[in-house]
């Protein structure tokens, strides 16, 4: 007989008490197949007490449904050093924990067993005392009362040591044996003090089940689910409103509270209107989401203009607006001259003439005549190219006086592309013949030409957008036109990022031509690039492919920042890394560490886990590791892994600098290689914002102590060789950050103009929010039509034993006519 409850359980804790919780388990208990009563709270000497809900006040319903498989859980409340106690058994709290636990099934014999719910835990170093005290938990129930159960909650997890809240200790094939059932703990991916989103995005819930099933008996797990959401205040920053995190938790009826009207931002009374608003739904995340009092909301993309280099781009269907890279901005007034440096009027040496520049050789020169028809003050600007770091001077004489241009910082931005620099500025020109005259500082550079001009300027450049802010009436709840009391703030939600080095060369091997060999020279063995066929980009997804050594052509790099993606193919052993001059970083697979040699000694190793990509998954799917190291004069650094975590440091004498580039022993995959500055950064978190009235306001530049600002570019130096972040006191969340204007006297009906100006590069401008000045919110909840579609993705996708919802008495009531009874 085909049982209709398969993948259809339903698991729900006793933790909200209120008077709602109650009617469910009075009128639905009939849909629910596991409680987990959450009275019992054990401590750092493993003694478990009672101190949730009661249990005299859940008897009615132990009574009134038998069928229920009521578990005694037992939790931490997220303390790491009860965690710690009781998995190392310090002073015997593992001990004393496992008899506590016989202790609360002898005082309640009708339970059906217990519910362990253990948080924090750490890192990947703690899952083996970690297991041992799920198994001896398992044993000790069983070895009590083989019928008791034992149900574990685990962290979310898409893969091993794939937890986003650290909980790395949980290793789910591991745990598995220990259980009879596993309630995943798949809500909290946002909570009060994250940016504003599902608490269950559909991205994480797919990552951790299609892992989950792989690993573990699928007929155990209960897919967990929030019955609750958040609503996150974005019309100020947290301590401003006297909180601590911006979210505040709201059940399903709270939620529906704002969408009728029933709440503000004033204490649920004048003077902010009470507006009841519309929800939307994410059909992606199958979540609804709300915005209360906000009067107008834009995504990046729709700027109603914006410059060059800010792109469009789209991440996990936020669309925003970013530049990867600054380009040089240009004003020259008024342009009365206009040379190309391809039309010299004399040249001599070696000079290679093109339609469009010259480029200078031994001894070569050339001279550009040109005729003033106006004496007055002018300025000159020249545009010239330094192709590569060892071709980096030139010298330009307007009439006769001479300038020197040249160019020895790594990290310059315009490297391998033109520029406008100013030859004389404010110069006074006669009426009549000039000259501007060129010589070769080093041979390779490049004169494009010249321009005449009233009044030049330039500058690095992310691009602008600008939007439209058009702010209407609502309708409150009396049917009245509404506006805000004082008016408005407008709020910019964007994404920042750590600052990096600052960049001198990104390589993704996805050019026209790959690794052309005016820019990269093979040093050993053989390397070639493979793009993806059916990659329709015109930047298709590519790698290099090969063993030896490749290098950028070039032999005099010192202190740099190098890092590279690689991965190990199925044929592949040995060593894979990083190299400069005589210091090689690497991945070592035939001593599973991270090494660091300076010629043949080895100066240092770290332990790591590297396993090669097989040979079907190559292409598409390989497995990258990341490994950096920066060298400052006789000291490196190695880092690794996505955060880019430092694992040792290490001195070298010696040390004369040379080639670098991507070493092997044997065939390996790369898909990165960066070339970097190490001393100094570029931040990714400035940018600005001009208002309808005309002033700017800065947002995002974090303070530094002991670095050196270059004010041109935007890029600062440390003064001394120590990790960025100690230069500062405020770290960046990698999450989105909301910025909040100061209050605008705004009309509504009317249109405003608003520029953002990013100022530095890899900054998200995600969105826009124009809200009331006394509060505005983004709203995300669960209801009964979000809670049914993952109940049914539980059952017939992944065909897991059912759901488990946190926690009852939040949850839309509505959802328990939606579910089958289990009786």
């Amino acid at each position: 007989m085909r049982d209709y409850l398969q993948g259809k359980r339903c698991m729900v804790w006793s933790f909200m008490g209120n008077a709602r919780m109650y009617q469910a388990l009075r009128d639905y208990g009939d849909r629910l197949d596991t409680v987990g009563i959450f009275t019992f709270e054990v401590d750092i000497t493993g003694t478990i007490t009672e101190t949730g809900t009661s249990i005299s006040s859940m008897l009615t319903y132990i009574n009134r449904w038998p069928h229920i498989k009521w578990l005694l859980t037992i939790m931490n409340h997220g303390t790491a050093s009860i965690f710690t106690a009781l998995r190392n058994n310090t002073n015997g709290a593992k001990d004393k924990f496992l008899t506590e636990i016989i202790r609360i099934m002898n005082k309640y014999p009708w339970c059906a067993g217990v519910d362990i719910d253990l948080e924090r835990g750490g890192g990947y170093e703690n899952k083996d005392a970690a297991n041992a005290l799920f198994r001896d938990i398992y044993n000790t129930v069983k070895a009590y009362n083989s019928a008791k159960l034992v149900n574990i909650c685990l962290p979310g997890m898409t893969g091993v040591q794939g937890s986003v809240g650290g909980e790395n200790w949980s290793v789910y094939e591991d745990l598995d044996p220990y259980c009879d059932t596993a309630a995943i703990m798949s809500y909290g991916m946002a909570w009060a003090g994250s940016a504003p989103g599902p608490v269950s995005p559909r991205n994480w819930l797919e990552g951790i089940y299609n892992y989950a099933v792989r690993v573990m008996t699928p007929e155990k797990v209960f897919l967990g689910l929030p019955g609750y959401g958040w609503n996150w205040r974005i019309h100020d920053t947290p301590e401003n409103l006297g909180i601590t995190y911006r979210g505040i938790s709201n059940t399903y009826y709270a939620a529906q509270l704002w969408m009728t009207g029933g709440y503000n931002f004033t204490g649920d009374a004048p003077p902010q209107p009470m507006i009841p608003i519309i929800a939307y739904w994410d059909d992606y995340d199958k979540v609804p989401w709300a915005l209360p009092q906000v009067y107008d909301y834009m995504e990046g993309w729709d700027a109603i203009s914006r410059t060059y280099p800010l792109l469009g781009e789209t991440y996990n269907r936020r669309r925003y607006l970013t530049s990867y890279s600054k380009q040089q901005s240009t004003d020259f007034g008024t342009i009365y001259i206009d040379r190309g440096g391809g039309t010299p009027d004399s040249y001599s040496g070696s000079v290679s003439v093109s339609s469009q520049m010259v480029t200078l050789g031994e001894e070569g020169e050339a001279e550009y005549q040109f005729e003033i028809s106006s004496a007055g003050v002018y300025d000159v600007a020249i545009r010239i190219s330094f192709p590569l770091w060892d071709r980096n001077s030139i010298h330009v004489a307007l009439d006769g006086v001479n300038t020197t241009f040249s160019e020895n910082r790594l990290w310059w931005p315009y490297w391998r592309t033109t520029c406008w620099l100013t030859l004389a500025s404010d110069v006074f020109l006669s009426a009549g013949a000039h000259t501007v005259s060129i010589s070769v500082g080093v041979p390779g550079v490049q004169f494009y030409g010249f321009r005449v001009c009233s009044n030049f300027a330039q500058s690095p450049s992310a691009g602008q957008a600008e939007f439209t802010l058009s702010p209407r009436k609502f309708k409150d709840v009396n049917g009245v036109m509404a506006e805000p009391d004082r008016g408005f703030k407008l709020t910019t939600e964007v994404l920042r990022r750590r600052p990096d080095s600052a960049l001198a060369w990104y390589e993704d091997f996805r050019d026209d031509i790959p690794i052309p060999s005016s820019y990269w020279t093979t040093l050993s063995g053989q390397w070639q690039v493979w793009k993806n066929p059916d990659d329709t980009a015109s930047r298709p997804y590519s790698q290099l492919d090969g063993y030896g050594e490749l290098a950028w052509n070039y032999n005099s790099f010192s202190d740099v920042h190098l890092r590279a993606r690689l991965a190990f193919t199925p044929e592949g052993s040995g060593r894979a890394g990083i190299f400069c001059g005589s210091v090689f970083c690497c991945f070592n697979f035939n001593t599973q560490r991270i090494e660091l040699y300076h010629g043949s000694p080895l100066l240092g190793s770290y332990p790591t886990e590297i396993s090669k990509t097989s040979e079907s998954e190559l292409r598409f799917n390989p497995r990258m590791y990341t490994i950096e190291m920066r060298i400052r004069g006789n000291s490196v650094r190695v880092y690794s892994g996505a955060s880019n975590t430092l694992r040792f440091t290490a001195n070298i004498s010696g040390f004369t600098g040379g080639y670098a580039g991507v070493r092997s022993d044997g065939r390996i995959l790369c898909e990165l290689l960066r070339l970097g500055d190490a001393w100094t950064y570029e931040p990714y978190e400035r940018f600005d914002v001009t208002f309808p009235d005309g002033t700017i306001t800065e947002y995002g530049r974090l303070a530094r102590t002991g670095v050196t600002w270059d004010s041109e570019f935007q890029v600062f130096t440390v003064n001394s060789d120590v990790e960025e972040a100690s230069t500062r006191s405020q770290d960046i969340s990698m999450d989105y950050d909301f910025f909040h204007s100061e209050l605008l006297p705004l009309t509504c009906g009317n249109d405003y103009a608003v520029k953002i100006v990013p100022k530095d590069i890899n900054v998200w401008l995600s969105r826009l929010f124009l809200g009331d000045a006394d509060g505005f919110s983004i709203l995300y909840y669960q209801d009964v039509d979000s809670l049914v579609y993952w109940a049914n993705e539980a059952a017939y996708r992944w065909k897991l034993r059912g759901i488990a919802i946190w926690s009852l008495g939040q949850e839309d009531m509505r959802l328990w006519e939606a579910l089958p009874k289990q009786i």
